[in-house]
């Protein structure tokens, strides 16, 4: 959960740090975060890792550079098709928040 004020602008005053990520047998890298997203850094450095290692075992000729690439196609590809689906969910709930206003309109 991000920490918002009113405007729904970031709280200036939550912990910024710097978090220290490591993908694969690269060279870790580090950047700065808030506090309160650390979780989800962590999470998508486990799952980067997860899937990187299984598919280094299933080809082990297969270079670093290689296997990242394509676990970052992965990762895009569902990237897009959850976009995709998000935004066919929203055109669905404003058909169906017009057809219902039209419904209860039509009944004045």
């Amino acid at each position: 959960m991000n920490s918002q004020t009113q405007d729904n602008e970031p709280d200036r005053s939550e912990e910024i740090f710097k978090v220290t990520i490591h993908i694969a047998d690269t060279e870790p890298v580090q950047f700065p975060i808030r506090r309160s997203e650390e979780r989800l850094y962590r999470k998508a450095e486990y799952h980067v890792n997860k899937l990187w290692k299984e598919w280094s075992k299933s080809d082990p000729r297969r270079s670093t550079a290689d296997i990242l690439a394509r676990v970052a196609l992965a990762f895009a590809e569902l990237y897009y098709r959850k976009t995709d689906q998000f935004e066919e969910q929203q055109k669905m709930i404003g058909d169906f928040e017009r057809e219902l206003d039209r419904l209860l309109d039509y009944g004045e």
